[in-house]
């Protein structure tokens, strides 16, 4: 429901669209379903307040979103800011040679998580430029499979030491690990909480991702994104939803 919410406040409101934005917060309230009904009445000239993937109402919904060719990183280091120092850890269970970045750590099944914990936030303490970790792993809904425990919604408070380390954000390459599932493998509910716990935007896609598995003289390559990105604020909230944005 996040995804229809963001995707009708780009609908003008002579189109169809809220008057004001709706808050995105996947809440089926009254005032998401007053707005996908104007949507249907203005559009269609008829209402349901059905929002299904493939269907009439989804697809026009799509036919308004305005995605920008690529996420800037002035939007978490700000214009004019030091370069971004980008800190990738890559699980090597996931296939293809050692990736590009300014700091690189590889782990595997056996590294426990308390190293690459340990590592991250030596490399951010330790950087006058902000950082931001690109998590390269394989993933599912609410879960990235890293280190030796993984990261899930029942360890996530264990990141919280790195709490303002990665001042210029997160990605997580990952599986489908923002997709919406019921109970521990609810993605948005994982996304939503990290970024509150290291206080900083979080990035991740709902489908699952392709790659080169080596490239000349960068390794690795994930290209482009693969289906919707959402990118959490600190507060937990979504703040941007992109269509296949580059990585």
């Amino acid at each position: 429901m996040f995804t229809v919410q963001a995707l009708l406040n780009h609908v003008d409101a002579a189109s169809g669209g809220p008057v004001s934005p709706l808050e995105v917060d996947g809440l089926v309230g009254p005032l998401t379903i007053s707005a996908i009904n104007s949507f249907q009445v203005k559009q269609f000239n008829f209402q349901d307040g059905l929002v299904e993937p493939g269907r009439l109402t989804f697809s026009a919904l799509r036919g308004f979103f305005r995605a920008p060719d690529e996420f800037g990183e002035d939007l978490f280091a700000g214009p004019g800011a030091p370069a971004i120092h980008r800190f990738v850890c890559r699980d090597t269970r996931l296939q293809g040679t050692k990736p590009a970045g300014d700091s690189v750590l590889e782990v595997d099944a056996n590294t426990p998580l308390a190293f690459f914990i340990l590592t991250g936030g030596d490399t951010a303490l330790h950087n006058a430029d902000p950082v931001r970790l690109k998590l390269m792993a394989h993933g599912a809904p609410g879960h990235v499979q890293v280190c030796k425990e993984g990261l899930g919604l029942d360890n996530l408070a264990s990141l919280s030491v790195l709490r303002d380390r990665f001042r210029a954000g997160v990605d997580l390459f990952s599986c489908s690990v923002a997709f919406i599932a019921p109970g521990k493998g609810d993605g948005n509910v994982f996304c939503s909480r990290m970024a509150q716990t290291l206080n900083t935007s979080v990035r991740a896609s709902t489908a699952t991702q392709f790659y080169t598995l080596h490239t000349a003289g960068s390794g690795l390559d994930f290209g482009q994104w693969e289906g919707t990105v959402l990118t959490y604020g600190p507060k937990g909230d979504v703040i941007n939803v992109e269509h296949e944005p580059k990585f």
